[in-house]
Formats: structure tokens, C-alpha cells, sequence
């Protein structure tokens, strides 16, 4: 990428790298590992913007997938789930596909060092 001076990166975090109390176990650790994550593209970012690459973050929320691999497999534990939800639903796969696909466009160019919230609003709540 740098020697062909432009060029994009994307990352893919969470939410959890900014909502800590909602839940399970094992969201403090992926919380640290993806906010981590995040401050490495950052530096990135300003150390390979000079030539032309920017780099980015996505941070989906609660995302919906397989119902066999969702945390919350009850219909009571899912309303519970898309009720933190400003929009009132799990993002869809291609709602993060989306975003991914705008910061690698060129209309992306001028996007370095962010990360964009595809949580339904999760991350205002």
C-alpha cells in the first residue's frame, strides 16, 4: 500500500470497546483487546497518512447470527437485548458490510483515525 502511496484499512472492533456494563463475562477482556485495538489504528492512522492509506474502525453492536451461537437465545432475552437498542433492532451482517465497503471507497479518503458506531445507536444509550 505505502508504495503505492494510497491504499485502506479497516478494522473491526465493538462495541464493547465503549459499553462496559452490558454483557457477559467475557466482555471485559474483549472490551480491552478491541479499545486496544482501536488505539493501534489510530497511531497508525497518523503515522501512514503521509502516504495516502488511511485507517479506520468499524464498532458494530449486537449483531444478529446464528440464534444457536447468540448469548441471549430466548425470546425474552433477545426483546431484553434489542430493548438497549435505540432503533430497536440487531444490526444485520450487511449493515457492518456497509460500512466497511464506504471507508474502503474513494469517497472515504479524507476518513482516517475514526471509528464508526454501526450499533443502532447503542453507543448514545
Amino acid at each position: 500500500m505505502i508504495a503505492s502511496l494510497r491504499g485502506r484499512v479497516v478494522v473491526v472492533s465493538s462495541f464493547v470497546a465503549h459499553r462496559f456494563g452490558t454483557g457477559g463475562m467475557h466482555f471485559p477482556v474483549s472490551g480491552a483487546a478491541k479499545a486496544a485495538l482501536e488505539a493501534l489504528a489510530r497511531s497508525l492512522a497518523a503515522q501512514v497518512a503521509p502516504q495516502g492509506v488511511t485507517v479506520n474502525c468499524v464498532a458494530p453492536g449486537f449483531t444478529r447470527k446464528d440464534p444457536k451461537g447468540h448469548a441471549a437465545t430466548t425470546p425474552e432475552a433477545m426483546e431484553r437485548t434489542r430493548a438497549l437498542i435505540p432503533t430497536g433492532r440487531l444490526c444485520e451482517p450487511d449493515d457492518i458490510a456497509a460500512a466497511i465497503a464506504f471507508l474502503l471507497s474513494r469517497q472515504a479518503g479524507q476518513i482516517t483515525g475514526q471509528v464508526l458506531h454501526v450499533d443502532g445507536g447503542l453507543s448514545l444509550a
